[in-house]
C-alpha cells in the first residue's frame, strides 16, 4: 500500500474480529520496534483508518513499547471499535523498521506514511488524532 514500506522485509498482517484476542491472532508478530497500520472492512468498503507506530527510542538507544506488545495494548481500543457492529473486521499490518538490515525510527517512518496519506486524501485516517 504504502512504497515506503517495501523495504521492510520483517512484516506481517493478520485479521481481527470481533471477539479476537489480538495476542492470539497477531502471534506472529515480533517485539521489535516498528510501525502498523489498520484497514477497516466494513458493509463491502475498505478504508484505511490507523497509522501508528512503536517502539519509543530513548537518547540511550533501550528500546520501548514495542510492535507485539503495542498490538496487545490496543485491545480494548480494538474492541471498542469493533463493538459498533458495523465493522466486519480489521486487517492490520506492521513492518519492523530497526533490525539488522534497517535503522529507521518508528516515528519517522510514521511520520513518512501520515504525509502520504495526507498528500493523497488531504485528511489523516480516521482513527488519528
Amino acid at each position: 500500500m504504502f512504497d515506503e514500506l517495501l523495504k521492510y522485509k520483517i512484516n506481517g498482517h493478520f485479521f481481527f474480529k470481533k471477539g479476537n484476542i489480538v495476542d492470539q491472532v497477531g502471534k506472529n508478530v515480533p517485539e521489535l520496534p516498528g510501525v502498523y497500520y489498520i484497514i477497516r472492512l466494513a458493509r463491502g468498503r475498505v478504508e484505511l483508518v490507523y497509522i501508528d507506530k512503536s517502539g519509543i527510542i530513548s537518547p540511550g538507544g533501550s528500546k520501548a513499547s514495542l510492535l507485539k506488545q503495542t498490538l496487545i495494548g490496543q485491545q480494548e481500543f480494538l474492541d471498542s471499535k469493533m463493538s459498533t457492529g458495523e465493522i466486519d473486521g480489521l486487517d492490520i499490518y506492521w513492518f519492523v523498521t530497526m533490525d539488522t538490515n534497517h535503522i529507521d525510527l518508528p516515528a519517522y517512518v510514521e511520520g513518512l506514511i501520515l504525509q502520504t496519506v495526507y498528500d493523497c486524501e488531504g485528511r489523516l485516517p480516521e482513527w488519528n488524532k
